[in-house]
């Protein structure tokens, strides 16, 4: 739809009346759409400023001051526009003081009805000026952080399509979303109107010559007062500033933690490590806290410096005024009283310009520090060769300064299947991101032409459905998509599937098999027709049959691709032209005889997520008016109501004891006692500063109070939430809860609802004290109250389901990011950066036109509370005009400014605060979703036998059994194997082994105890867990091997020299891991060094030998049987190699045993179906395939 401003009069552009369609649906609809949304200004949307924007920050290294002129060269005019109607609205505000003051001088003078007319519609009219004024100049400001905003986050992305992937962990990730949320918005309040500066220092410098009119001299020591405190706050301001840098360090960390245990929360609970996370959180948190307990306290001291400026100002100005020997007059009073009013707004605003300042010149360093990172990829296509060739000529690389590759020379034609194989760290996935171009630290010559796709052993994939994820932007062409499901053994996984090809894949692909994603991100690279194929154990998660269709219709067809593909598996390799074995760093050619003496050793798979495809549930947006009991959960978070009751008494002081001082002043201004007059205002003043300072503390310490407990009830739910409600809710989503609507909750709520308080308590004072003065204007009361009542009932309608539109909004865009960073090495291969770019821009658009929408609706409030305004003052200049007491026309016509200009204020905020309620409401939905069973009985005995008693599971929604009548044991210090195709249930039986989902029927027994009487993080503690993802965290080496019990470094040196990783990490254990830089086998070899050092009775190996070698494999059973014994070992398998030494092997169809007995009894019996499963190898089973 067309954005109705375009098509709007300049009367409704004028007072904003193009919003009423939108305004009237706040009041009549549940909630508020994306379709209810604005559109994008036709000049905001993407164009070819933004070509040459990246262009620019494309040429390294990237300045601020370029980027800066950039902007303000194409959007001129608009500053140039901007620049004027500040600087007309100041004049505006400046001449309401003078008029006031020139209007008390006629009451005392007998000036004639026309004039005192006159002057009562020049009072209406300049307050209308500059309110009108003023929100036109925000709303063109705030327009313009629109396309801004867009230049700087695309910028972003395409640097992360540059540099994202293997550089980017989940940190790192979170990193990005900070420069992109907040980075971005620092910078743009300046670059939207880079003349704020000069407009404000204008507006005071202006005020500042009117009270020097007033009161002479005496004003310019009222400014020396007013520079000293600045000072002073520019101080308090910039040091937290430094604090708030630090804030955001510490926040990215956290984030960066829970990020990480809510990604691998699975693996997490299998290994029984969900307090060492949740400690971890928690003690990040603390650190968190201490830097934010600064940042409030520095707030606070600024707060109270801020609003005691003008009580100080003014008893300097009015002390030494008095001190000269002059006697002061009602209109200078209460001038002098109104221009410390008009003060008071820039000088509240000041302390944050300066914060924004800083905050825009560290955020821009942020921004080119990051966008001046170097890139991992490297071009190196060349035009010259024919397509399909790839040519390395005495290439070198290094990773920790050690050789991976040594003078390694190899020619590869168009065509050919070239297989790669090596040890475990010998560098073969090395060599393919070599020749992807995803690390550019290598010396030689790598020369390679035409498209390049590349399959890792991790497989990206998008949070979209099957067929975007193959598609990848490409066009659409049916019979070479029905081919390709077909060459990838797809078509039968989506008969399976609810929704076909439709089905979401969820985050990662988490709601698809290991196979199935394997098996997808090849279909995405045989779709696109790529001329060359990295593929890195492309069939390490399929069981040997679908394996040997994959090979022959997928990956050996001729003629083909050109391939290099890389496995342990001779039966795979076996199908290849030719073989390349990576030994110390050289590339062997394999001869016909070293193939034959290589061992055929099946690969695993890994696990299968135990649920139908479903698709994830999308956020719920809360509709109705806020819920009042989230004063209550606030209430109870707090349990402070002393703490509370003493902070709103002394608001209430405050205002009283203010307004008091000006009534003091005003009634004596005349006598002749100086002593007296400044001496009791020096006390009432004094009586308000203490209130203001006492508040601001009290709301320091409840602010933190606050921030722990938010923060620890929602981690406390989230960490004990049931695996289900993480299968249905996508990370980004909980990531958004501990991030935006904490922050909100935690840093802003509680200032908010005290200045809340404190505005009621000054409006209903001020009330009073004009009519007190004038009571006719009592008459007018309930007029001004029902339209107040309009106003905000209109306003609070549509901004309350705005927000809450806007929350929802945010999650996607979370998620869009953290893909786009993972998946950046597969798009930038594609070519796919331009479609990435639009997919993440898009969601971005979504959160930009809520927002613009918001603004929108804001400025109608605005307008409307101006011509409101601006009428009380009218009404009440009238009336006074034609009074016939000076003193009750003067305080009534500063308090009507007054008063209206608060009464705008609190409007606003009371809107605000209910859209912060909308943080605070996501925060408590957080806080009571449904946890996991917690109580339970002890375990009876510390190595139990495990014993599966019919055992049945079907998942909610599901039409089919993923388990049933499931009968078999374990016994201490026996080794058992499960196996079967996929979609057996193997899966499915971990997760109701170690408890993370109920059986439906049935019982696990622990002995004699049943798995439903015990804690589940009683039995999760049993088990340790090696799957085919390994299983590290953020920290240290030191961590990563006993992250839950102590050891000397002797212990932990001795499991190191036990695996094989004394050399590589010698003198390391308290060197981050991520410097380490593990290849995935290493990776897999720590987590058995951890398993080594622990006691734990219970031992699953669930696939966990894909990143091993042969030898590997090997190498990891025979260190755990001798090491470890006396535990008992449940191995879960889709090939043969990890079950031949189990005592019993178990064999799963449909989620039924079918069979179980010794292996090798069961693989001596043709019949059995043991046999069958394993008795053909892939190359035997690839002749029987009709081609």
């Amino acid at each position: 739809m067309d954005h109705p401003e375009i098509s709007a009069g300049w009367l409704s552009r004028l007072f904003y009346h193009w919003t009423g369609p939108l305004l009237r649906k706040g009041l009549i609809q549940p909630q508020v759409s994306l379709d209810d949304l604005y559109p994008l200004l036709p000049e905001d949307r993407r164009d070819d400023r933004a070509d040459a924007f990246l262009a620019l920050t494309a040429r390294q290294p990237v300045r601020p001051w370029p980027v800066m002129a950039f902007i303000w060269r194409h959007y001129r005019g608009r500053i140039g526009l901007l620049t004027l109607l500040q600087l007309l609205g100041m004049l505006a505000t400046l001449a309401s003081p003078w008029l006031l003051n020139h209007s008390m001088t006629q009451l005392g003078s007998g000036a004639g009805t026309g004039h005192k007319l006159l002057l009562a519609f020049a009072l209406f009219a300049s307050v209308l000026a500059a309110g009108m004024l003023a929100e036109h100049s925000l709303q063109l400001a705030l327009k313009m952080h629109v396309p801004i905003r867009r230049l700087l986050a695309e910028s972003l992305l395409a640097k992360v399509m540059k540099q994202g992937g293997k550089s980017f962990d989940d940190r790192a990730g979170g990193r990005v979303q900070n420069l992109i949320n907040r980075d971005v918005w620092d910078i743009t309040w300046i670059l939207a109107d880079p003349a704020m500066p000069l407009t404000m220092a204008l507006q005071l410098a202006g005020t500042i010559a009117l009270l020097v009119w007033q009161v002479g001299s005496a004003g310019l020591v009222g400014f020396a007062v007013l520079t000293l405190l600045l000072l002073v706050s520019t101080r308090v301001v910039r040091r937290m500033n430094q604090q708030e840098q630090q804030l955001k360090r510490q926040q990215d960390e956290r984030n960066g933690i829970l990020a990480e245990y809510i990604k691998k929360l699975r693996l997490v609970r299998q290994n029984g490590l969900g307090p060492f996370f949740t400690q971890a959180a928690n003690a990040k948190r603390q650190q968190e806290l201490g830097v934010l307990g600064r940042v409030l306290r520095l707030d606070a001291i600024n707060e109270s410096l801020m609003l005691s400026t003008p009580l100080l100002v003014t008893l300097a100005t009015f002390t030494t005024y008095l001190a000269s020997g002059q006697s002061l007059t009602l209109p200078q009073v209460f001038t002098t009283i109104a221009l410390f009013a008009v003060l008071r707004i820039p000088m509240m605003r000041l302390p944050y310009l300066i914060r924004t300042l800083i905050n825009f010149n560290t955020g821009f360093n942020r921004l080119c520090d990051f966008l001046n990172n170097p890139e991992q990829h490297r071009e190196l296509n060349d035009p010259n060769l024919p397509t399909g060739s790839l040519h390395l000529t005495n290439v070198i690389a290094l990773h920790q300064q050690k050789p991976v590759l040594q003078e390694a020379s190899l020619a590869i034609e168009p065509g050919e299947l070239v297989g790669i194989t090596g040890a475990t760290g010998a560098g073969k996935s090395c060599l393919l991101h070599l020749v992807a171009g995803f690390d550019n630290g290598f010396e030689g010559e790598i020369r390679r032409h035409g498209r390049v796709a590349h399959l890792g052993h991790k497989p990206w994939l998008m949070n979209d459905t099957i067929r975007n994820n193959i598609l990848f932007g490409q066009p659409w062409h049916e019979e070479h998509y029905q081919w390709v499901l077909g060459a990838c053994a797809l078509t039968a996984d989506l008969e399976l599937l609810g929704h076909g090809d439709q089905t979401l894949v969820g985050e990662l692909g988490t709601r698809l098999s290991g196979g199935q994603q394997q098996r997808v991100s090849l279909a995405r690279a045989l779709y696109a027709r790529a001329d060359i194929l990295l593929l890195d154990n492309p069939l390490s998660a399929l069981d040997p049959v679908v394996a040997a269709q994959v090979l022959a219709q997928g990956l050996a067809f001729r003629p083909g691709p050109t391939r290099l593909l890389v496995s342990h598996d001779p039966d795979v390799l076996a199908h290849c032209d030719r073989v390349i074995r990576i030994e110390q760093g050289r590339l062997v050619e394999l001869d016909a005889r070293q193939l034959a003496d290589l061992a055929a050793h099946p690969q695993p798979a890994p696990p299968i997520p135990p649920q139908e495809a479903e698709q994830f549930s999308e956020e719920k947006v809360v509709e109705g008016k806020v819920d009042w009991g989230l004063f209550g959960f606030m209430w109870q978070r707090l349990a402070a109501p002393g703490a509370i009751l003493i902070a709103l008494l002394l608001t209430l002081g405050q205002e009283g004891l203010r307004i008091a001082s000006d009534l003091w002043l005003g009634g004596k201004a005349e006598v002749s006692e100086v002593t007296t007059l400044l001496g009791i205002y020096v006390l009432l003043g004094a009586g308000s500063l203490v209130c203001i300072m006492v508040v601001r503390v009290i709301n320091y310490k409840l602010g933190l109070k606050l921030a722990w407990t938010l923060f620890d009830g929602m981690l406390g739910r989230i960490s004990r939430a049931p695996m289900a409600f993480f299968d249905k809710v996508p990370q980004g989503r909980i990531l958004n809860r501990f991030d935006r609507d904490l922050g909100e909750a935690q840093e802003i709520l509680l200032s908010m609802l005290m200045g809340l308080f404190g505005m009621l308590v000054s409006v209903a004072l001020q009330v009073v004290v004009i009519g007190i003065n004038i009571p006719l204007l009592l008459l007018i009361a309930p007029l001004v109250g029902w339209a107040l009542y309009v106003l905000q009932r209109r306003y609070r309608a549509v901004q309350l389901k705005l927000r809450r539109q806007s929350s929802v909004l945010r999650s996607p865009l979370y998620i869009s990011i953290s893909e786009t960073i993972r998946g950046a090495p597969a798009l930038r291969l594609a070519g796919a950066e331009r479609f990435a770019l639009d997919q993440v821009l898009y969601h971005y658009d979504n959160n930009l036109r809520s927002w613009y929408t918001t603004t929108s609706i804001n400025r109608w409030l605005g307008m409307h509370q101006t011509l409101l305004s601006a009428s009380l003052v009218g009404v009440v200049a009238l009336m006074v005009a034609f009074g016939n007491s000076p003193l009750l026309g003067a305080v009534a016509i500063t308090y009507a400014f007054t008063a209206s200009a608060m009464l705008n204020s609190l409007i606003r905020t009371f809107a605000e605060v209910e859209q912060v309620m909308n943080a605070v409401e996501r925060v408590r939905e957080y806080s009571e979703i449904e946890s996991e069973r917690q109580e339970g009985a002890p375990l009876a005995t510390p190595h139990p036998r495990v014993r599966f008693d019919n055992l049945g599971l079907r998942y909610p929604q599901a039409s089919q059994w993923a388990l049933h009548r499931v009968n078999f044991e374990l016994a201490p210090g026996e080794k058992v194997g499960v196996c079967g195709r996929t979609g057996a249930g193997k899966s499915s039986l971990l997760g109701v082994l170690q408890a993370m989902y109920p059986a439906t029927q049935g019982e696990i027994f622990y002995g004699e105890q049943p798995l439903s009487a015990l804690a589940p993080e009683a039995v999760r503690d049993l088990y340790d867990t090696v799957s085919q993802i390994p299983l590290t965290f953020f920290g240290t080496l030191r961590a990563n091997l006993a992250p839950l019990t102590q050891h000397d470094d002797a212990a932990l040196e001795q499991a190191l020299a036990r695996v094989g990783l004394a050399e590589r990490c010698a003198g390391r254990l308290d060197e981050d891991l991520d410097k380490l830089q593990l290849s995935a086998g290493e990776t897999q070899l720590l987590v058995i060094a951890r398993i080594l050092l622990s006691r734990r009775p219970l031992i699953v190996l669930d696939e966990a030998t894909s990143d091993l070698d042969h030898g590997g494999m090997r190498k990891m059973a025979e260190l755990l049987y001798r090491y470890r014994p006396e535990a008992s070992y449940l191995v879960i398998a889709h090939h043969l190699e990890p079950l031949i030494s189990v005592d019993k092997v178990v064999v799963m169809e449909a989620g039924t045993v079918v069979e179980q007995g010794s292996p090798v009894s069961l693989l001596a019996n043709p019949d059995s179906r043991f046999h069958r499963l394993f008795a053909g190898q892939v190359n035997r089973q690839v002749e029987e395939i009709d081609l």
